[in-house]
């Protein structure tokens, strides 16, 4: 998972493009976590209305939205999704100089007009 501790801090930096693509991998991984959050749930034989009430949400809501998903057996988060396992294998080690060159990028990238994702 992409440090958390850092998206946050590139989420409230001064420049407007990191900040926005930081903010999108954060929702993007806060959304697999509230999917697999749920999944452990129903596991652990939590029902609906239960679920509901720990997320705050209205009756049945969470069981509207989440019911249709699949079963959680090998969905990966949204930062390690289409990877082969060479690549898996690989990424924890070149991630993290990847990320502090990315972020050095887009912090002296020249407001030229040009718009990158950042993750």
């Amino acid at each position: 998972m992409p440090d958390v501790r850092q998206l946050l801090a590139d989420a409230g930096g001064p420049n407007p493009r990191l900040a926005l693509a930081s903010v999108k991998a954060l929702a993007d991984e806060l959304d697999w976590l509230l999917v697999r959050a749920v999944h452990l749930a129903r596991a652990e034989h939590y029902d609906w209305a239960r679920i509901d009430r720990l997320l705050g949400v209205s009756r049945q809501a969470a069981r509207q939205h989440f019911e249709r998903l699949a079963p959680l057996v090998g969905p990966l988060p949204p930062h390690v999704r289409r990877r082969t396992p060479w690549q898996q294998q690989h990424a924890a080690i070149i991630e993290s100089g990847a990320d502090a060159r990315r972020r050095q990028r887009f912090e002296s990238f020249a407001d030229d007009g040009h718009d990158v994702e950042a993750w």
